[in-house]
């Protein structure tokens, strides 16, 4: 908990596969794929000048989890705002861990209902703005088969690729799920915060997102982003009590003084301290990418077997 609000769900991720359901795979010269199972689902290339990185997306991508049953939405949909985030983090943590699907691999991974690496993260959640969600999202939504992701102009992504093609409002499904957004029962969309993107991912819930977005609702949101490893923050909290204890003890030499301030700047320390031991927790990490086997030949053929027009392109 943090400012009385829950963080998110920290999982120390030991049992899973070396290779993950969805993996990244690298190449020399800034090439890029994303793999599901055996099946190629997304191609990229990074800009040489780091400018920008030319997508495309394949159709092939099959849902990670299971569809949520009405009645188990209205079960996990009650209670506060919290007690619902802490629900689903459970809920989609074991769905991950057990299925294998994903993109987990052994290390400290946060499941959180936010999305801090967002472009445009001023919006709450669940709140209605009939004219600012639509427009929030357009703008966050990368929603084409191929495209380009500018990193020049905003300084990086922070977008949301999604993983299949958005369906209409008028879908049968997201008519049924545009039901759950106005009983506030709807289950979070699963995000994953791939770095070497600089982009979430839309892993899960792609008729859920295009629900809220017909009824111009904030969707709930559960990112999933590698973080830290246990170590390592034992390491920053040992560093920050260290820290603590000198500033302390100057700042009580100070009040023994009769500095003026010197009380008011203890209290502020110690909230301080409070934050440097919660920060490292979710400090995220460069998401893990795997070397393609085959290189870049190997990338170039999967491309133009996929578009030979894009691969062409983006030789």
């Amino acid at each position: 908990m943090r400012d009385d609000r829950w963080q998110g769900l920290l999982l120390d991720v030991t049992a899973a596969p070396r290779c993950p359901g969805i993996v990244v795979e690298v190449t020399g010269g800034g090439r890029l794929q994303i793999r599901q199972g055996p099946t190629v689902v997304f191609l990229a290339r990074l800009d040489a000048g780091r400018y920008h990185v030319d997508y495309r997306r394949l159709p092939a991508y099959d849902p990670i989890l299971p569809p949520v049953r009405s009645m188990d939405a209205r079960r996990m949909g009650g209670g506060t705002a919290d007690d619902r985030d802490v629900r689903w983090a459970y809920r989609f943590a074991d769905l991950l861990t057990a299925s294998g699907a994903g993109p987990l691999y052994p290390g400290r991974w946060l499941l959180q209902p936010s999305a801090p690496n967002l472009r445009y993260v001023e919006a709450a959640a669940s709140v209605r703005q009939p004219a600012g969600t639509a427009e929030r999202w357009s703008e966050l939504l990368v929603d084409d088969d191929a495209g380009q992701l500018d990193w020049y102009i905003h300084g990086g992504s922070g977008l949301v690729l999604t993983m299949r093609p958005m369906s209409r409002p008028d879908d049968a499904r997201v008519k049924s799920y545009r039901k759950q957004v106005r009983s506030g029962t709807l289950p979070p969309i699963l995000l994953w915060w791939v770095s070497s993107l600089d982009s979430y991912l839309l892993l899960d819930g792609h008729d859920r997102l295009a629900a809220c977005l017909a009824e111009m609702v904030e969707p709930p949101l559960m990112t999933l982003t590698a973080v830290v490893d246990a170590d390592e923050v034992q390491r920053c909290h040992a560093w920050s009590v260290r820290h603590h204890a000198e500033t302390t003890a100057h700042i009580e030499r100070e009040i023994s003084k009769g500095t003026p301030g010197a009380a008011a700047a203890l209290v502020a320390e110690r909230r301080r301290l409070a934050d440097d031991l919660v920060a490292p927790q979710l400090a995220t990490k460069p998401s893990k990418a795997w070397m393609l086997p085959g290189g870049v030949p190997q990338w170039e053929r999967a491309a133009t077997l996929a578009d030979p027009v894009w691969a062409a392109n983006h030789h």
